[in-house]
This record gives structure tokens, C-alpha cells and sequence, in this order.
């Protein structure tokens, strides 16, 4: 049986970016990335609908912070140390104007698509915002030891789009981009000066230095797993297909000669041929290549004698 004739394969064509686990997480519109696109702009505009100036005051970003579902989800070191940390996430779903979210939403529309069809939709979903949470705890950090200011408020998905374009720049390293939709740039060359300038902001504690120690950390972050990280996570084991039951090994006899014969199972080589056609073959371990590989050589030696499972 060939890889198309299994069950995994019919449905591409129904789920062109959805990638990986994509029916079982009723994605809007088969993606991830549009997913998110949405609950940001829905976050975006609830928060519109319900500004009361009576509040707050509109400060250089608007009004929008008026709202009191801006100001219970905003990230405030204060409030989470005090047990409100749900913050940490809410935050990276809030903007603060229009400008902000238009920009974040169009670098998480061109930077996601590839990675989630690299990824699959759950390991894109985790990737995402780890790189944002990533960026809160840093932050707070920095305002625990005094680096910062601890009276920031702080609000965005730059962290995660950051995370995005640091495994951009390591997994596709010549893709060119439009920097401010004019100078055509490299995208490792974008991430080397978008980080250099973060990390000097922040050095100077200038404008919006805060913002800049998330997008920093979320740009490490991104680099870091496209470069190392899958290999790392299929090492350690934490993948959840690694806490299931270890799968059962049967034994084969030849009809012509009776030998047993060890092989692997073949749900497991089922599991190893499903990665490859969602993720491609790169994103093997090597156990699994060996999987493969073995998997083969049976193939090879008894495809033209008949045997028989036990």
C-alpha cells in the first residue's frame, strides 16, 4: 500500500494550510494562522465597542485602553505577581490601535502560512505562543531587577510574530521581503537588524524598551527552535505520541521457509509516513529514519516471497 492509498492522504486538498491534527481543531478556514487573525481582530474590535473614558485617560495610544476588557487582560507585572497571570496570554491578543494590529496581522499572515504547512497547525499554534510568553517572562524579569520600570503596561502579539520571523530567517534564510514595502531585504538580514535594534533600545531603556525585550525574546526563541529545537524536542522525547503505549512488535513467518522474522509494527510505520507527508522528510528523528530504513529492507528482501502474520 502506498502512501496515497492511506487514510491521511485524502484530505489534503480539503485543508491546503491546516497541516497537521487541522479537522479535529475546527480551524476557521482550515488555518491556524487565519484562526488567530480573527481572534485578534474580534479581540481588537470588543475592546473598540466597549471603550468608557471614564476609565482611563486616552494617553498617546486612544481611547481603546478605556475598555475594561483592554485593561482585564493587559499585561501589569503587579497584577500577576498578585495571581492574576492569565495576563501573560490575554496580553499577546490585545493592540493598541489600528496601526498596531494592521501590521502584526500582516506579518502573521505572510510569515505563518509556510511555517504552519512546515509545522502543522498544533506545533505552529505552540511555537507561536511560547515565543510570546517567552517575551512576557522576560519582561518581567527585567522589571523584577529594576532594568524597567514596574508600572508598564504591555500589549501585543509582536513577541509572537517576532518568534515567526526568527524561524523564518533560520528556515528560509534567502526569501526576500519588502522592508516597509519598499527595499527588497533578506529575511535573515530583517531579523539581524530588527534584533540589533532591540537589543540596543533596550540597553538604552529608550522608547517602548518593554515592547522591545518581548520582541527580542521572541525573536531568540524562534531562531533557536528552527535551528535546534525539533531535534532537541525528539531527543528528549516530549513529543505526545512518545507517552502513548509503546506499539506492540509481531512476529512474521515465511511460508516458504517458516523463519521468524522481527518487524516493526505497521501502525508505527504508518505514524513515521504521516510526518513525512505533513512535515516533510527533515523533520524526521533519527530513530524514525532507522524506522524507515529497517521498514524498507523488509520490504526489499520478502516483496516477492508470501509471508504470513502471526
Amino acid at each position: 500500500m502506498s502512501w496515497r492509498d492511506r487514510e491521511y492522504a485524502g484530505g489534503a486538498s480539503r485543508w491546503p494550510y491546516a497541516g497537521r491534527g487541522a479537522p479535529t481543531l475546527r480551524l476557521i478556514g482550515g488555518s491556524m494562522v487565519t484562526t488567530l487573525i480573527v481572534i485578534n481582530v474580534a479581540v481588537f474590535i470588543l475592546c473598540s465597542m466597549t471603550e468608557n473614558p471614564r476609565l482611563g485617560a486616552r494617553s498617546g495610544h486612544g481611547t481603546i485602553i478605556a475598555s475594561p476588557v483592554f485593561q482585564w487582560m493587559v499585561m501589569v507585572t503587579p497584577y500577576v505577581l498578585h495571581g492574576e497571570i492569565w495576563r501573560i496570554i490575554t496580553a499577546q491578543f490585545l493592540h493598541w490601535d489600528f496601526g498596531h494590529i494592521f501590521v502584526n496581522m500582516l506579518a502573521l499572515h505572510f510569515l505563518g502560512r509556510s511555517l504552519e504547512n512546515d509545522w502543522g497547525s498544533k506545533r505552529f499554534l505552540a511555537i507561536y505562543l511560547i515565543s510570546g510568553t517567552l517575551g512576557m517572562f522576560f519582561y518581567m524579569g527585567l522589571t523584577a531587577i529594576g532594568w524597567l520600570p514596574v508600572q508598564g503596561v504591555l500589549a501585543g502579539a509582536s513577541g509572537c510574530i517576532l518568534g515567526l520571523l526568527g524561524a523564518c530567517a533560520v528556515r528560509y534564510p534567502r526569501a526576500v521581503v519588502y522592508l516597509y514595502f519598499l527595499f527588497p531585504v533578506k529575511i535573515r538580514t530583517v531579523a539581524l537588524l530588527f534584533g540589533g535594534w532591540y537589543a540596543f533600545n533596550l540597553y538604552k531603556v529608550g522608547e517602548n524598551a518593554g515592547g522591545d525585550a518581548c520582541h527580542l525574546a521572541g525573536l531568540l526563541f524562534g531562531a533557536w527552535w528552527a535551528y535546534r529545537g525539533e531535534n532537541w524536542w525528539d531527543r528528549a522525547g516530549w513529543r505526545w505520541a512518545a507517552w502513548r503505549k509503546q506499539p506492540r512488535r509481531v512476529r512474521v513467518v515465511r511460508a516458504d521457509d517458516r523463519q521468524p522474522v522481527n518487524v516493526i509494527e505497521s501502525s508505527r510505520v504508518d505514524e513515521v509516513l504521516r510526518k513525512v507527508y505533513e512535515q516533510g522528510i527533515h523533520s524526521l528523528s533519527d530513530a524514525e529514519k532507522d524506522i524507515l530504513r529497517t521498514a524498507t529492507e523488509k520490504r526489499r528482501t520478502t516483496s516477492d516471497r508470501p509471508y504470513n502474520e502471526l
